[in-house]
């Protein structure tokens, strides 16, 4: 796991409030293509959902099955006839943007799109663009 997986992981688990602020602050900053874009409304967001009965837990486990499990591609297969749209941060230093090729080469028929100038969170950072390409995935799929 690297560094920032980490901090990530640290971040969410962080139980001094003093501390946990600064932390996902800072985690997020580093998720996204550039930091500025960032909204205070965002950390605090993910702090009031982390803080909620059960939800360490469920961020622990998925973290911990997304950071040691592979893509089973075989298992892939299985949906390929769904239509499905991925969507990818052109500068995502979470997940490496070569990983959209991979489900690509198995989902055949799913639609690519890589945000230009995204991080890890194209939802968060081109919010208008990724609300559109969505709305038209979901209509031309009706």
């Amino acid at each position: 796991m690297d560094l920032l997986h980490e901090q990530y992981f640290d971040a969410a688990m962080e139980t001094d409030p003093n501390l946990r602020y600064n932390k996902v602050k800072k985690v997020f900053e580093n998720l996204l293509a550039i930091p500025s874009r960032l909204l205070p409304i965002i950390v605090d967001i993910f702090i009031s959902v982390i803080e909620k009965p059960g939800a360490k837990h469920a961020f622990e486990s998925a973290f911990i099955n997304s950071t040691t499990t592979s893509i089973n591609l075989e298992k892939l297969k299985q949906i390929k006839s769904i239509p499905c749209l991925i969507i990818w941060g052109e500068k995502d230093n979470l997940i490496p943007i070569d990983h959209i090729h991979k489900f690509g080469q198995i989902l055949k028929d799913a639609k690519l799109l890589v945000i230009a100038d995204a991080g890890h969170s194209p939802f968060i950072e081109k919010t208008a663009i990724v609300y559109q390409k969505l709305l038209t995935f979901l209509f031309d799929n009706k």
